[in-house]
């Protein structure tokens, strides 16, 4: 199986990325990886904060989450608070912005992104300093339009997909009042809108996805070096 990764570039402008050698030519890139381990860059993502920075404000990018399909590619820039497009010849365009959240003049940070059962995008948000909790939303975007705040009270969200049967399952980065001092957490929307907590005490997730069995595969202990797990869960 082929698969598309994010190479991050930590919030900065891409100019610096010559500052880093040989080996920062790669980052902010979208990135194809065959199962062999092979990999080539299918674009520059980073370069279109650089050229047009989309949602104002300074000139940073991070790229970070990125949903494949057969006819494009979909990447948030969670530094440049955009949510692109990567067509399959590497073109870059903008497919919508994130407003900073307006009592605080902070970050959007969007990060995980997935197709709905209804067709439409939708990002989850991480937010900024002080990742105060019931500050992130999930945003629901329509090509075309702006964004939506689809569900709201949650912190720092990572990564989000969506079930056979409809359900929204969230991951959290962490819990607690405020940054990252208490555990991360999945929890479940159900297509009413009702929410539960699926599973916490978890150790800095970074990612989620619904597998074909329908069961929850996590990336569990995301900054540890040497130490990450992945986990199945059954809801």
């Amino acid at each position: 199986m082929i698969g598309y990764v994010t190479m991050g570039f930590a919030g900065v402008a891409p100019s610096v990325r010559a500052e880093f050698g040989a080996a920062g030519r790669v980052f902010g890139h979208l990135l194809r990886v065959t199962p062999g381990g092979l990999w080539h860059v299918v674009a520059d993502v980073s370069a279109h904060e650089g050229r047009q920075n989309p949602a104002g404000g300074p000139v940073e990018t991070n790229p970070f989450g990125v949903l494949s399909e057969s006819a494009a590619h979909y990447v948030t820039d969670a530094a440049g608070n955009s949510l692109l497009r990567v067509a399959l010849g590497g073109a870059v365009s903008t497919v919508a912005t994130f407003p900073s959240r307006p009592a605080a003049a902070t970050d959007a940070v969007p990060t995980g992104v997935v197709r709905g059962p209804d067709g439409a995008l939708y990002v989850g948000q991480l937010t900024s300093v002080p990742f105060a909790d019931g500050a992130a939303s999930i945003f629901r975007i329509v090509p075309g339009a702006a964004p939506t705040v689809w569900a709201s009270g949650f912190k720092t969200i990572i990564d989000l997909d969506f079930a056979a049967d409809g359900s929204l399952y969230v991951l959290l980065h962490a819990s607690g009042p405020v940054f990252f001092a208490g555990p991360g957490q999945i929890l479940r929307i159900a297509p009413d809108g009702s929410r539960s907590l699926v599973l916490g005490n978890l150790d800095r997730p970074t990612s989620l996805v619904v597998g074909p069995d329908q069961a929850l595969y996590v990336a569990n202990r995301g900054i540890t070096a040497m130490g990450g797990e992945v986990l199945r869960v059954v809801p």
